[in-house]
């Protein structure tokens, strides 16, 4: 676990750095990392936007209660919006639950009123991000 909270903060860290930090020699770390790869509990190195430098502060949360024979349809079409950033399928008060981000509140507004205006949504609960209390390490919003 030590090497992958490492590896979590910084994935480009060398693996000379890391074998410091959990006590181990460098081969060791590589042969590691390389079969958390192999056994696909790494699936892939990635990049972490800063959202407020592109700009991109509106974080919202949007639940959506869907009638059943629609959901296949809502999922796909809301999937390729480049502002979606998760889409989950839920229970509870919503079917589906997702998180975008925009530059400008208008955009959300735009969103709601635009893509969301879909056959199949019976119902929207929007809560918009005040601010964070614990940052998403991966947006950092």
């Amino acid at each position: 676990m030590k090497i992958l909270k490492s590896l979590q903060v910084d994935a480009r860290k060398p693996t000379v750095k890391i074998a410091r930090e959990v006590n181990a020699n460098e081969a060791t770390v590589r042969r590691r990392i390389q079969k958390l790869i192999r056994d696909g509990i790494i699936e892939r190195f990635t990049v972490v936007l800063d959202y407020h430098k592109l700009g991109r502060v509106i974080k919202a949360f949007i639940g959506l209660r869907v009638q059943p024979a629609k959901l296949k349809d809502i999922v796909d079409h809301l999937s390729k919006h480049p502002d979606i950033q998760v889409l989950y399928r839920t229970s509870g008060d919503t079917d589906i639950f997702t998180e975008v981000i925009f530059e400008r509140m208008e955009d959300l507004n735009a969103f709601l009123e635009e893509e969301l205006n879909l056959e199949g949504i019976v119902g929207t609960i929007v809560t918009i991000v005040i601010g964070p209390y614990k940052r998403c390490p991966w947006t950092g919003l």
